[in-house]
């Protein structure tokens, strides 16, 4: 009867310690879930690629009124996708193209971010500064603080502001807005500015005849006039050319993930001389404005949705599910491992033999 007794006890438990062990088991997958694996999925993935093209139009100076003409529609897109990674940091190149009437406007950048956070990596050689600015995607639950974007026509930041909050696609996104003025940088761009300005104006379109700029100034009246006549007259035979890009962002950015779910621009150029206190403005070269397209942004959100679906499950309901049914085991466990009482003692046969007799 002892002896029965005993390889009940030690089989009962061996089934806790299995129940036990399992249990732990669980536990640290679902920790293992939350602290290792959920991180890994929301890093942008080596092979990333991605295609936006807009609805555009754009207008251009027409030489008889001085003036811009009618808008022509244009097709543009930018192109983004990882060249390579190393550790936490993500070589990205980023092409966009807007094809003018003027010719095609391509900027052609390459940067260092974060797999994480998406910011900029600082250090990394042969890459393009984007001056802190967003070239891929915000962080993730982002707030409604106002940040900066990366534009590549001024190689600049350009700060844009929290407006409202909407649904796109089925996705709720915060819409973000700021407008920029600033200098004209990208080679490319600038190279075709120039080319225009010159053609029209028989020099390399750095400089502008000073008798050409004169023939601006002198319509202007007052003591204004003449202090710009003035300063005019003090600058030269050719006076330099400036081309100052005013520059409105708009971006929807989704209020979960922090990626973009639509974008969009209105841009004016506007052809400057030079001298003086400050430049002064001549004549509006073109007007570009661009919007992504309804597939695009459909695509974009359907992406969305199918990554916070895939996050949510890894980073919450499987690590809960995982934890929970490990904590149920550990229970069972130390349940069944428990020491049995005298009284619970399985009845051995042999002690019924003879019973009430």
């Amino acid at each position: 009867m002892a002896k029965s007794r005993t390889n009940s006890s030690t089989a009962a438990k061996g089934r806790g310690t299995g129940f036990t062990i399992s249990g732990l088991l669980l536990v640290v997958l679902a920790a293992l879930t939350v602290f290792v694996i959920a991180p890994r999925l929301t890093m942008l993935p080596g092979d990333f690629t991605s295609t936006v093209t807009y609805d555009g139009s754009s207008a251009q100076l027409d030489p008889a009124t001085l003036e811009l003409g009618d808008s022509v529609t244009i097709d543009a897109n930018r192109k983004v996708e990882v060249e390579s990674t190393d550790g936490s940091t993500a070589i990205v190149h980023s092409v966009s193209t807007a094809e003018l009437p003027s010719g095609d406007s391509v900027t052609d950048k390459t940067f260092a971010i974060d797999r994480t956070d998406y910011g900029q990596v600082e250090g990394v050689d042969d890459v393009d500064d984007q001056s802190g600015g967003v070239v891929l995607s915000h962080v993730r639950h982002p707030s409604k603080d106002s940040f900066t974007t990366y534009d590549g026509t001024t190689d600049s930041a350009q700060k844009v502001d929290y407006v409202r909050t909407e649904t796109i696609e089925g996705r709720t996104a915060y819409y973000f807005e700021g407008t920029t003025i600033a200098p004209v940088k990208a080679e490319g761009t600038l190279e075709t500015l120039q080319a225009t300005v010159g053609r029209s104006m028989n020099t390399d379109g750095t400089v502008l005849p000073n008798a050409t700029v004169a023939s601006f100034v002198a319509q202007i009246a007052g003591s204004q006039g003449d202090q710009l006549r003035e300063d005019l007259a003090a600058a030269g035979p050719e006076v330099p050319a400036t081309f100052i890009s005013t520059n409105t962002t708009k971006i929807w950015i989704d209020s979960e993930l922090g990626s973009p779910l639509k974008t969009g621009q209105d841009q004016t150029i506007t052809l400057y001389a030079d001298f003086g206190d400050q430049p002064y403005p001549l004549l509006d070269l073109n007007n570009v404005q661009l919007m992504a397209d309804d597939e695009s942004v459909a695509r974009l959100a359907d992406t969305a949705a199918s990554n916070a679906s895939k996050i949510n499950l890894v980073q919450t309901y499987l690590p809960i599910g995982l934890a929970a049914l490990g904590i149920i085991l550990l229970g069972v466990g130390a349940v069944v491992a428990r020491p049995r009482s005298k009284g619970d003692a399985p009845v051995d046969d042999h002690e019924l033999v003879g019973s009430g007799r």
